[in-house]
């Protein structure tokens, strides 16, 4: 995913990514998604998740989260956990996944919940990792055209 990918331009009727852009340096998920998008059949959608920093910070603030984040006995650690575990090389929340999606040419950007969204057929989210994730759609731009020459 760190390289262009080898198919053509507008081949993929939508595309599903869960917890897969956190193991990515930002300019690499910039790159995928451009990617994605070149890829992608107009009109088409994308579907992302991925963890949801401001949980994490909510947890260390102290503010009524998720039970499971107490697996970790203070925030700080979850926040270490989150950065440091996994090979994880990136965080991200909707603000910030939002302008590397409009970067790469996306509109429709919105924040999503678990198993509600715009395509049925990209309702594919992990029950395990709902507590902690973030869930994002965008679409192809009608206006981006991609074709090889």
């Amino acid at each position: 995913m760190r390289y262009s990918l080898n198919c053509d331009d507008n081949v993929w009727d939508g595309v599903f990514s869960e917890h897969t852009l956190e193991h990515l340096y930002p300019n690499q998920v910039l790159s995928l998604l451009k990617e994605i998008n070149r890829t992608m059949k107009q009109r088409a959608w994308l579907r992302i998740a991925v963890p949801d920093l401001a949980k994490y910070v909510e947890y260390y603030c102290g503010k009524q989260t998720n039970q499971t984040f107490k697996r970790w006995p203070t925030g700080c650690e979850a926040i270490r956990c989150l950065t440091q575990n996994w090979v994880h090389l990136s965080v991200w929340d909707s603000k910030l996944l939002t302008r590397f999606l409009e970067e790469a040419g996306f509109i429709s950007i919105r924040e999503v919940g678990f198993m509600e969204g715009t395509d049925p057929k990209l309702l594919k989210d992990s029950k395990d990792r709902r507590w902690e994730s973030l869930y994002m759609e965008a679409q192809k731009d009608l206006k981006i055209m991609n074709y090889k020459k």
